[in-house]
């Protein structure tokens, strides 16, 4: 009997045996009948009564409490309970067990998800361990110096690069401050109010800068700069990146990429350039040799033929100078001047025509006004002679033509947001085959070429666009094919030159005679005894003393050790033994400040020769071979004059003649 029946039977047998003792006394029967063996048997009878009454309540109970089990459960009722209980019941469990398979459904697919998305997150965690390990190999191995830089302009990391450009730890030059660390590497430029302004400008913008042009460290070395904002996913600014790269090495391979492609286009020229060279040496031999033959009683037809050959000899020798001016080899960095480019574009035009068929017309336009812009005149002219070579390899077999023009515009500069300002405007147009549509997008990429491998590398246009860009320019073209093409140069204009560089010849005043009595004593050094041999004669012409040395040696033991009064020295620069240049450093070297005038075949760089007088009188003057006899007169008449210990006469800004353009000696 559970516990449940025995709560139903109590009360039950509690109503059934009170409402007897009530009726018995109600009868008038005493109590303790109702305790005795009466009682007994009516308490009895009341019992079963009771028990009997609760267990047919029990049942259906019962019957529901172990149906409702067995529903939550999901296992088939008991005879006993499925009888007390109606069908739609059992239907009910059909749904419960349904909802419950799918809920048992899915909790089994979210602990599947869950072991899922646990181990994805593990495996994310090692791919991001992984890659923080990468980048911060990559960080740390960069060739550039990065630093990452908060919205609070805090420093959270640089790297190891970063310290070697500021030749100390970040945190020893700027702490965590960024200020401070641009200010730091600011100090490291020549230029730092270019830098300073730069900067500026990159941290006021919300887009990322562009790559700065090369500047150069106070150290000698090139470096660019780059800055780029750090954005969230909604397109917050939480920061910004710094980069500078050391562009000092990719500097030098760009010089000598533009130095290769410069002796390319020599390459090109030196055809035309031979036989026209030839043809002069024709016009002076034959002259020469037509003086011989004339009767010395013909004075007149002696002097005409002469006359004749030297004005061959001028031309070859102007035809040299071009060709050595354009090949000379820059320093390594550009040397910025004030040009005039209608003159550089003549120089161009001399340089082609002895390279194009004579069929070939070649036309010059230029307007009225000056047009002058700071720019390395050879790179500028390296520029023309590539587009006008093009131009050449694209005419038609007859009536080509190629103009070339120069003009001054106002126009916008697309590299300054579309800022108008004046260029020079330089343009090379032919009436040749043109570009194609397919090869108009390609044509400045490096070693792309439409030409045969023996005749085009592709590198000529690729290193004229990095030459004009390098001067603040650009390059347009417009082609049209069976109708020529035609390409513009932008640079941008000078447009009140305070100082000239390159104004061309100074006139010295006529030549001034040598003191008679032969009290002036010139020392001749060339290691070329015909050359030597025209020196002495001249000077022996106009009056001097000539003595001869051939090296450099030899000179120097005349000067110091013969004891020989020399008034001037007319110094060749390539001999054996000991050359012109270690010639005249020995003697500055050694307090000696004999006058010199430096001769060459070659084009000088005079500040080479104000490092190698160590403080002394520098060279008076420099000339370049063939010399004329006026030129000598006066080159040695400044020499001779010019009181020793005192000012050089010859001005290295001045006085540079295009017999001595600012050049580096050429090998």
């Amino acid at each position: 009997m559970n516990s449940l029946r025995l709560r139903i039977l109590f009360p039950l047998w509690l109503f059934g045996f009170l409402p007897a003792m009530g009726a018995t006394r109600m009868m008038g029967q005493p109590l303790e009948w109702f305790f005795g063996i009466t009682g007994v048997l009516l308490g009895g009878g009341v019992f079963l009564a009771a028990y009997l009454i609760s267990g047919w309540l029990l049942k259906p109970t019962t019957a529901v409490m172990k149906g409702t089990t067995a529903v939550l459960r999901g296992v088939p009722p008991d005879a006993q309970s499925a009888e007390w209980l109606p069908s739609d019941f059992w239907k009910l469990r059909c749904d419960i067990n349904m909802i419950f398979a799918k809920q048992r459904q899915a909790l089994n697919a979210a602990e599947q998800h869950a072991c899922q998305t646990a181990q994805r997150l593990l495996n994310a965690e090692r791919l991001l361990r992984e890659a923080f390990t990468a980048l911060q190999g990559l960080f740390s191995a960069s060739d550039e110096g990065v630093a990452v830089v908060d919205a609070q302009g805090s420093i959270i990391a640089s790297n190891s690069r970063l310290d070697d450009l500021l030749g100390k730890p970040v945190e020893e030059a700027a702490g965590r401050d960024a200020k401070r660390l641009l200010t730091a590497l600011t100090e490291r430029f020549q230029d730092q109010n270019a830098v300073t302004g730069w900067i500026e400008k990159a941290a006021a913008s919300l887009d990322g800068q562009d790559e700065t042009a090369p500047f150069a460290t106070t150290d000698g070395r090139v470096f660019s700069l780059r800055s780029n904002p750090m954005r969230t996913d909604a397109g917050e600014v939480i920061g910004r990146i710094w980069i500078i790269k050391d562009r000092s090495e990719m500097r030098v391979l760009e010089n000598q990429l533009r130095e290769s492609q410069k002796m390319g286009t020599i390459g090109q020229l030196a055809g035309g350039i031979a036989h026209d060279f030839n043809n002069l040496l024709t016009a002076i031999r034959g002259n020469l040799t037509l003086a011989e033959l004339t009767p010395a009683s013909n004075a007149a037809a002696v002097r005409d033929k002469l006359q004749n050959a030297n004005h061959a000899t001028t031309r070859a020798a102007e035809l040299v100078k071009s060709l050595l001016g354009y090949s000379r080899r820059s320093t390594g960095t550009s040397i910025r001047k004030t040009t005039n480019l209608k003159r550089l574009l003549a120089d161009v035009q001399n340089l082609l025509k002895h390279s194009v068929d004579p069929r070939v017309t070649i036309q010059m336009r230029g307007g009225m006004d000056p047009s002058y812009v700071k720019a390395d005149g050879t790179q500028v002219e390296q520029v023309m002679l590539n587009l006008c070579l093009n131009a050449r390899d694209a005419l038609p077999a007859d009536k080509g033509v190629i103009e070339i023009a120069v003009e001054n515009v106002t126009h916008r500069n697309p590299a300054k947001g579309g800022e108008v300002s004046d260029f020079v405007m330089l343009v090379v147009r032919d009436n040749g085959r043109g570009i194609s549509e397919e090869h108009r997008q390609r044509i400045f990429e490096p070693f792309f070429t439409t030409k045969n491998g023996s005749t085009g590398t592709g590198l000529g246009l690729s290193t004229a666009q990095d030459i004009v860009r390098d001067h603040g320019g650009w390059i347009e073209f417009d082609s049209e094919l069976g109708r020529g093409s035609e390409f513009r140069v932008f640079l941008p204009r000078v447009l009140n030159p305070e100082q000239l560089d390159d104004e061309g010849p100074v006139d010295n005043g006529p030549a001034i005679a040598a003191p008679a009595g032969g009290q002036t004593t010139i020392l001749v050094v060339d290691d070329e005894a015909p050359v030597r041999s025209i020196a002495t004669n001249m000077l022996g012409f106009l009056g001097y003393r000539v003595l001869e040395a051939g090296d450099g040696q030899q000179a120097l033991d005349i000067i110091l050790r013969s004891g020989e009064k020399i008034d001037a020295v007319l110094l060749d620069i390539y001999m054996p033994k000991l050359s012109g240049r270690d010639t005249f450093k020995e003697l500055r070297s050694v307090g000696n400040d004999v006058p010199v005038v430096v001769c060459s075949g070659f084009v000088i760089d005079p500040d080479e020769f104000m490092i190698l007088s160590q403080g002394h009188p520098p060279p008076v003057d420099i000339m370049l071979k063939p010399y004329s006899l006026d030129g000598l007169s006066k080159a040695l008449a400044k020499a001779v004059q010019k009181p020793q210990g005192s000012e050089p006469a010859f001005d290295l800004k001045a006085s540079r003649t295009p017999l001595a353009q600012p050049a580096m000696l050429a090998s």
